[in-house]
């Protein structure tokens, strides 16, 4: 009797040591709980590699949130990414990926450290005060990915663990990282006002797919009728702000061809949405950044086509 009360006492502590997360909404798993949130930033749409075994990157593409928080005082790294552990594979998720040396990873050549801070710099995913605050990534010593299907989309969970900075008398707190890329496919087909104050309200910017040109040319076709109403509406609602209209191109062809369409096409959309559909000329600058600004690779049609686009840039 006495056994299986402390087998009883076991499993109910075990139980609650791994059911320390709730979900935000299906798929989703939030900060462990007692952390402290230093940043919570949502990127909108876009393109992050990540690491899934000791030799191989994965191109993910969705909606990406990043939070990154300071642990409960008293818990290890190992506690924190067993709990996250735990929690995928109770949602009926798969755990791509998890180790406890990430450090010794290098893939092309590239050592983990080196990885982690270049990604994260050209997403925007670190900064000065987290670098003050911790060794990351120097210090990071779980690193794990999940994946959970939902009913619409793969959501996956990025999760990297580590210690803080030993001279501001960290070096016993626990940081860490959790991403969250929801894996949905990106409409290309068609946008609605809220998907373009949802955009600009996530990352300052919104891009739009279905405003077309003829190859080489800055005309824009009729089928672009839909996009340029929905778009003049979304300013008609937001006169009190201004915006520019960017024109990007892919990098087929010289650089200064491209640079000068681009320009063209913005100052294209502008022009139409000014003389057709009545809005304000002082409301938006057209600029053209050619292929300078790409969401993906051009090494494939499809990461040219989506790097052929208009953006609308919050000022």
């Amino acid at each position: 009797m006495k056994n299986l009360k402390i087998i009883f006492i076991t499993l109910l502590l075990l139980t609650l040591s791994f059911s320390i997360f709730a979900q935000d909404k299906e798929g989703i798993i939030s900060i462990y709980e007692g952390s402290e949130i230093i940043y919570d930033d949502q990127f909108g749409y876009d393109e992050l590699p990540v690491i899934i075994n000791t030799d191989e990157l994965k191109l993910i593409e969705g909606n990406i949130r990043r939070q990154w928080c300071q642990a409960p005082e008293g818990r290890s790294a190992l506690e924190v990414i067993k709990n996250y552990e735990n929690t995928i594979k109770n949602m009926g998720g798969e755990v791509l990926f998890l180790t406890r040396d990430p450090q010794s990873i290098v893939i092309d050549e590239v050592y983990f450290e080196d990885y982690f801070q270049r990604v994260r710099t050209k997403h925007g995913l670190a900064n000065g005060t987290q670098i003050s605050q911790s060794y990351f990534p120097g210090e990071v010593s779980e690193y794990l990915v999940g994946k959970v299907k939902t009913s619409d989309t793969d959501i996956y969970n990025i999760i990297a663990v580590g210690k803080g900075q030993k001279a501001l008398d960290l070096g016993n707190t626990i940081f860490y990282e959790l991403i969250t890329l929801e894996a949905e496919a990106m409409e290309m087909d068609m946008i609605t006002i809220d998907s373009l104050e949802q955009e600009i309200e996530a990352s300052g910017r919104v891009a739009i797919y279905n405003i077309y040109f003829d190859t080489g040319e800055a005309n824009i076709k009729e089928e672009s009728a839909q996009a340029l109403a929905t778009t003049a509406d979304f300013l008609k609602e937001n006169t009190d702000k201004r915006y520019l209209v960017v024109g990007h191109t892919d990098n087929t062809g010289s650089y200064m061809i491209n640079m000068n369409l681009s320009n063209l096409r913005a100052e294209a959309v502008v022009d139409k949405l000014i003389a057709e559909y009545d809005i304000n000329q002082e409301q938006l600058i057209p600029v053209g950044v050619g292929p300078a600004s790409p969401l993906f690779s051009n090494s494939t049609e499809e990461g040219r086509s989506k790097n052929r686009r208009v953006e609308i840039v919050e000022m």
